[in-house]
């Protein structure tokens, strides 16, 4: 019989009851009459671009033809060849940073100062303006940079068109609910304003004496607990939540509207955290897939959502835990992602299977298999249905390897593990693609739950599986 094999990532409060993991695959549902309606694939790999220094990536934006970077305390310029070019130094060497761009110039803030690097005269320089207060974010719209000021309910615009022009006087309040403005983003020409508890909608009026007024009747009794865990993605935005009522929940805008797309699962699992406000999250689009993205560096965890399926999965990097990726841009056709641990900047790739050689390790773990009367059920054969011949010329992938174990307590303890090949490809041959990936002999269980993993640098995709099995005794 097919069994339950694949599926999202939800571990619930108790195993007992769901313990599906979902690690470096995800799910994509097959409409078009394929083997399965829903199989998974790998998540994509990581190969190098350039690196630009010892340190952590600390921002990334691609801006005309070059892509910005930010480590440490330096500015960075990278040509689509990989050349970097140091452009600047800024007065702070840690914390996230925020770019946005009018046209000619860029505009960084890194929480206590601004930055502006003038492309058309090829300068850096802080903002000496005494009406700038600093800021953590920076959109851009309608000609005006747009900055939160820090500890406030206040945002302010530079002048029109220069980032380094500031006037005390342009300022407004998001006054709909007396909280800190934490987060602001700029979607379809509507300045969004996120406050911890609440979230107001602006947009340009033409008010010669402050251009950006409230859109009337909009008011968003949802806030947001990670100011940086906000991005763009499927026309929509989304967020991590919070009101004052509880937080922790994942949320995205249906037009005025937040609607909760995280499980109970996933946020059983934000609940374990100590600290979620540290969150932060980018988006983007592979393949059809629309993915949010959403790391917890205290939590050491990363959960990512799928826009286009409705399912969320995991993504670790292995002997890490979270994801190793800090930071997002697509520049000259790629996905880049930066290093939160040195200045890597990775091209992110479906057709890579390593993380700049480190290993991907690939978990399935499914939902429970058991008999309705809860009898002793025999496991005589399990196939598990997989492109095979995919192993590599040479080296680790050659000879590529699937592990299974199980266990028949809920999820709280496993077996040894069993190994089975995918298919490798002969010397001078093609791959072994009529590979069958089957274990015998696998004992009985009232209730059991299987985990595959695959460590080797070779193509996943797993798209079901047939268990044999006998029924027992009571």
């Amino acid at each position: 019989m097919q069994i339950p094999f694949v599926g999202p990532a939800y571990t619930d409060r108790s195993v007992n009851v769901n313990a599906q993991r979902c690690v470096n695959l995800f799910p994509e549902i097959n409409d078009a009459g394929g083997k399965n309606n829903v199989v998974l694939y790998g998540t994509p790999g990581l190969e190098l671009f350039v690196n630009v220094s010892a340190n952590p990536v600390r921002g990334m934006y691609a801006f005309k033809d070059y892509l910005y970077v930010v480590s440490y305390n330096k500015f960075y310029e990278i040509r689509a060849d990989g050349v970097v070019t140091e452009k600047g130094t800024l007065s702070t060497t840690s914390g996230r940073v925020s770019m946005a761009d009018n046209g000619n110039q860029l505009m960084i803030v890194d929480g206590a100062y601004g930055y502006i690097y003038d492309a058309s005269n090829n300068t850096f320089q802080q903002i000496g303006d005494p009406d700038f207060p600093g800021a953590n974010q920076v959109v851009f719209l309608d000609g005006y940079f747009i900055i939160n000021k820090p500890n406030t309910g206040s945002f302010m615009i530079s002048a029109l068109y220069d980032g380094t022009s500031w006037n005390a006087l342009d300022i407004a309040t998001a006054e709909g609910d007396p909280d800190n403005l934490v987060a602001l983003v700029n979607d379809h020409r509507q300045l969004w304003l996120f406050g911890k508890y609440s979230t107001e909608v602006f947009y340009n009026s033409g008010n010669a004496d402050f251009p950006f007024e409230r859109i009337s009747g909009v008011f968003i009794e949802w806030g947001c607990v990670a100011p940086w865990s906000v991005a763009k993605l499927d026309n929509s935005i989304f967020w991590l939540a919070q009101n004052k009522y509880g937080q922790g929940v994942v949320v995205r805008a249906d037009g005025y509207q937040p609607r909760i797309i995280s499980t109970r699962a996933i946020e059983y699992q934000i609940a374990q955290y100590s600290t979620i406000s540290d969150a932060f999250a980018f988006a983007y689009m592979d393949e059809g897939h629309a993915f949010y993205v959403l790391t917890f560096p205290t939590g050491n965890a990363t959960w990512v959502y799928d826009a286009a399926t409705g399912m969320w999965h995991e993504r670790s990097s292995y002997n890490v835990g979270r994801w190793r990726v800090e930071s997002y841009a697509y520049f000259n056709g790629f996905h880049m992602v930066g290093d939160f641990s040195n200045g890597n900047i990775y091209k992110m790739k479906m057709d890579v299977y390593s993380e700049n050689g480190a290993t991907i390790e690939r978990i399935r773990t499914t939902r429970h298999i058991f008999d309705g009367d809860y009898v002793n059920v025999f496991h005589h054969r399990l196939q598990v249905d997989m492109e095979t011949g995919v192993g590599l010329a040479s080296g680790q992938g050659s000879d590529p390897q699937a592990m299974l174990d199980w266990s028949d307590d809920g999820g709280h303890t496993w077996s040894s593990e069993v190994w089975g090949g995918i298919g490798s490809v002969p010397v001078g041959g093609t791959g072994e693609y009529k590979k069958r990936l089957v274990w015998r002999r696998l004992g009985r269980s009232r209730d059991r739950i299987y985990r595959l993993k695959i460590t080797d640098p070779v193509k996943v995709v797993i798209i079901g599986a047939s268990l044999e099995v006998e029924r027992g005794r009571h």
